[in-house]
């Protein structure tokens, strides 16, 4: 009996295709629908002046509200403005307000201002003013002036986890160190009985996971860092895997010199995925901007911690390793990553011995 093969069509049944313009053009469609029902109920009736004025107190009606939230929104971001917008003022107020909405109510408070006079401005109908409510909402929607502000968008892809990076942790973790972190103390402790006991301190038996807020990961860490370089392999992870028997999952050991050329030995690597956030960077069809990228690995730091933290497996197996390598250019910063690393297997040395 031959499979049936379900063709374009039935496949087009079952993927949604790109959202079209139909939303726009019942917009219009509307506009025009309430442009007819004001004449209709009289509006010709009444001087230019008096439907001038009329619409600019509507807009002013209509988009004070979203200056209001505005407002709100700035006031949240400015209390992240170091850590979301480099300190920029300027950038949590564009990412606060529809800058075309603070325009066109300041523009339209001018015309209240120039066509307001009591004895030429009777009070409208109010079937007229009620149309014009709904044709100043409508105006606005079809250019744009109500759609949500990036804070807004962030604040709400963050609750929902619909982030990019909320996505790749998960797959990061699920996919990856789900497997391997919980086996590592094992595999450490072969790898010291056939290597002299190079990780000899419970610091150096975690997975040191580095994320460089770039996203720039190099294939090998001595490209990043001249005072790193590969020592071996500890002994790897066999696990049956998406139809691939006997998959295997390495890690690897490596030698970290400090400023006095002291070796100190640990298992590092990239989290993987931060690649992915540097590709996306770097093609056009992504829409995915440099300061886009950098908020999510920030976000994809924040929500990794949190899983590996609320997973018994994988509990004092593990340490992030987070540094800011955007602006490293200078010649102070090449050796910028050995630092990072020293600095968190000294701390975490420091916290043993405090503890005994």
């Amino acid at each position: 009996m031959v499979p049936k093969i379900k063709s374009k069509s039935q496949n087009r049944s079952i993927i949604p295709q790109p959202r079209g313009n139909r939303a726009t053009k019942t917009t219009c469609l509307l506009i025009l629908l309430c442009i007819a029902l004001m004449y209709l109920r009289g509006a010709g009736n009444f001087t230019s002046c008096q439907i001038v004025y009329s619409l600019a107190i509507h807009f002013v009606i209509a988009q004070s509200w979203h200056f209001i939230m505005g407002i709100c929104e700035f006031s949240e971001e400015i209390a992240h403005v170091n850590t979301r917008y480099n300190g920029e003022y300027m950038k949590a107020f564009n990412a606060s307000f529809n800058i075309r909405n603070v325009g066109l109510l300041i523009l339209a408070g001018i015309l209240c201002v120039i066509f307001y006079k009591d004895d030429l401005l009777p009070i409208l109908p109010v079937m007229i003013n009620m149309v014009m409510v709904v044709l100043c909402n409508l105006t606005c929607c079809f250019c744009g002036l109500q759609d949500p502000t990036p804070a807004a968008i962030s604040e709400i892809t963050e609750k929902k986890h619909l982030n990019v990076a909320h996505g790749l942790a998960w797959s990061y973790y699920v996919g990856y160190l789900h497997f391997i972190l919980p086996e590592l103390k094992d595999k450490v402790k072969q790898f010291n009985e056939e290597n002299n006991n190079i990780l000899r301190f419970p610091e150096t038996w975690k997975l040191h996971i580095l994320l460089p807020l770039s996203c720039k990961i190099y294939g090998d860490l001595n490209e990043a860092d001249k005072n790193i370089s590969f020592v071996r392999e500890i002994p790897p992870v066999y696990k049956d895997r998406a139809g691939i028997k006997g998959r295997v999952f390495k890690n690897n050991v490596y030698r970290i010199l400090d400023e006095d050329h002291r070796p100190y030995y640990c298992i590092v690597e990239y989290a993987t995925p931060l690649a992915s956030l540097h590709k996306m960077s770097d093609i056009a069809s992504a829409a995915f901007s440099k300061e886009e990228r950098i908020q999510q690995a920030k976000l994809f730091y924040r929500t990794l911690k949190d899983i590996l933290e609320n997973s018994v497996e994988c509990q004092s197996t593990f340490r992030l390793v987070i540094y800011d390598d955007s602006l490293q250019s200078d010649h102070h910063d090449e050796h910028l990553l050995s630092q990072e690393i020293l600095k968190h297997i000294k701390q975490q040395h420091s916290q043993e011995y405090d503890l005994d």
